[in-house]
């Protein structure tokens, strides 16, 4: 018994880290327009990630994509979406590697380097340049340097403490300090800064426990929701800070009752989305409140997991993760909370990127 484990168990490692199709695959298989790319994250150790595109003028989804045209899963845990140069690039967490394929057809071209790994457990992945993107780590004290164009590692930039989110300003990189969960005695109230030309950690920036998501308004200052850690004994409620990228220095802005988390700037860079309580609310940067008649609710059974916002015509796309075993859906709003459709996506539908 013992042994026919093992060999089912390689049998299946082997699977999960090919991108090579049983079959030639007809490139023209898929020809994706304009849309939205939704990863769905999967069940952690369970190995079913998957990535839908949404067309919302023929209202029509593709679920399973990576699937479909490379014949091999995606593997454990998808995380997050970059797109350069007409190449999309997806970061598999708990697996540990990045693959890249044609955002258009989905095929990965085996020809070429299609995946990086050597993580220790990549998040999100950052493109400055044609040959340069930044990865953060939950475990590692740092960020990756790597090169999209040849799959490689090219260099690395030590924080100190493990890295989440980024965002830019100019030739400036904001990371968030999430997480201490890998890094004992780390203090996780903080974002650093990176001098992307330099690559050097410039600035560390106080704010609230917990800095997750991050959003640039129109006035490129940067917006950091802190969770607040309220599962620990000396957790805090969560808070909302403005950075300004002139003085380096971060002013609280709100301090919520309940649970906020998911950060994302309208299209007109003037107001922000966040969930809180399971509800979509706005915040109205120009007076620091929150709108009291903007609100868009989970539907019953419903749990809201993340969100995105169209830059061409300022929809919000809003993920329900529901029980985290079933398939989700994924809604599309207008900017002023009116449902316009939804539709059905994977397990655990996560991040958006549009195309």
């Amino acid at each position: 018994m013992k042994k026919v484990n093992l060999f089912l168990l390689a049998l299946l490692v082997a699977t999960l880290f090919s991108c090579k199709p049983d079959k030639p695959v007809n490139p023209n298989a898929y020809n994706l327009g304009s849309g939205v790319f939704v990863l769905n994250e999967g069940n952690f150790q369970f190995s079913n990630a998957s990535l839908s595109f949404y067309d919302p003028q023929a209202d029509t989804v593709a679920n399973d994509l990576f699937y479909k045209v490379n014949s091999a899963p995606l593997g454990d845990v998808a995380q997050s979406l970059a797109i350069a140069d007409g190449k999309l690039y997806i970061v598999v967490n708990n697996s540990n590697y990045i693959y890249k394929v044609d955002a258009n057809s989905m095929v990965c071209d085996t020809t070429k380097p299609f995946k990086l790994g050597d993580f220790y457990s990549p998040r999100e992945m950052h493109v400055v340049a044609p040959n340069k993107a930044y990865v953060s780590d939950l475990i590692g004290t740092g960020l990756w340097i790597v090169n999209p164009q040849d799959m490689s590692h090219s260099g690395s930039v030590e924080m100190g403490k493990s890295t989440e989110k980024m965002v830019q300003v100019g030739n400036e990189l904001y990371v968030s300090n999430w997480s201490n969960y890998y890094v004992p005695g780390m203090e996780k109230n903080s974002v650093q800064v990176v001098d992307i030309n330099n690559d050097v950690k410039v600035a560390e920036i106080q704010v609230g426990k917990e800095p997750n998501c991050m959003a640039v308004d129109k006035n490129n200052h940067v917006w950091v929701l802190c969770e607040g850690a309220t599962w620990e004994a000396d957790g805090e409620n969560p808070t909302l800070w403005e950075i300004d990228p002139m003085l380096k220095s971060a002013t609280l802005r709100y301090e919520f009752d309940g649970t906020a988390m998911i950060l994302k700037a309208n299209a007109s860079g003037d107001g922000l989305y966040l969930f809180i309580d399971n509800e979509v609310r706005r915040f109205d940067i120009a007076a620091s409140t929150l709108s009291e008649t903007f609100r868009i609710a989970a539907p019953e059974g419903g749990m809201f997991y993340n969100m995105a916002v169209n830059p061409q015509n300022g929809e919000l796309y809003v993920t329900d993760a529901k029980n985290y075993l079933m398939d989700g859906t994924v809604y599309r709003y207008s900017e002023d909370g009116v449902l316009l459709s939804s539709f059905e996506a994977g397990v655990i539908p996560s991040a958006m990127l549009f195309k």
